[in-house]
């Protein structure tokens, strides 16, 4: 007898949790769209539980107040890039780590562009440190590759841990650019990403005339 009394008990705790994720996720949900629509400093606790639902009272069991159900949003994002790009890592272990935390990014990143809208228009300060932690996280995913590559010779004296954070510097940048435009999408933006990093810049772009002459052409190294 009470084995089921405890039975029972585990299978009520297990109702209340998966109500209580269900509302969180229908919040969380409303959220994103009522602060993408009105940005962070006009959007309103009752528009969100309007639009999910949920009575006021049910509101504050979840979150505090307005800064952290905003915190949460962000975060909710940022993990949804995370797993799509510990996913892909896991899946595909064969192929080249850089091209593929790169589209894998590209991609999430595009379908979740209203979020890196909302993160622009402004936020609570309290938003900030989540910010800074993501992109380490995200930044630390090139450093192995990086090092690796200059254990093999490549790189030269370059700091794998800062070439990372310019890398990483260089896509978010990238998802910026939808914030007004559509195209290119994410897989156009990843070749072209692709080919700056394998190719480089042209050298009369970064070499100035009179280094250019003076450095060693091809043909003279034949010659000798």
């Amino acid at each position: 007898m009470k084995d089921v009394r405890n039975t029972s008990l585990a299978s009520d705790q297990g109702r209340v949790a998966r109500r209580r994720a269900r509302v969180r996720a229908d919040l969380l949900a409303a959220a994103r769209q009522v602060f993408t629509t009105h940005g962070y400093h006009d959007a309103t606790i009752t528009e969100v539980i309007q639009l999910a639902d949920v009575a006021t009272g049910t509101f504050y069991l979840q979150f505090r107040d307005k800064e952290q159900l905003f915190v949460a949003v962000v975060e909710q994002g940022f993990d949804t890039i995370r797993d799509q790009i510990h996913d892909a890592l896991r899946q595909q272990p064969d192929t080249p780590i850089l091209p593929l935390i790169i589209r894998t990014f590209l991609r999430t990143a595009y379908a979740q562009r209203d979020l890196f809208v909302l993160m622009s228009s402004g936020g609570p300060p309290l938003i900030q440190p989540h910010t800074q932690r993501a992109q380490a996280n995200f930044t630390s995913h090139f450093v192995p590759a990086l090092q690796a590559a200059q254990a093999a010779g490549h790189l030269a004296s370059l700091d794998p841990a800062l070439l990372a954070h310019l890398l990483s510097g260089l896509l978010l940048r990238a998802v910026t650019w939808w914030r007004e435009h559509d195209e290119p999408g994410p897989e156009e933006m990843a070749n072209q990403i692709l080919a700056l990093l394998a190719q480089g810049m042209p050298a009369a772009l970064v070499i100035s005339s009179r280094e250019a002459s003076a450095a060693p052409s091809a043909d003279d190294d034949h010659e000798r």
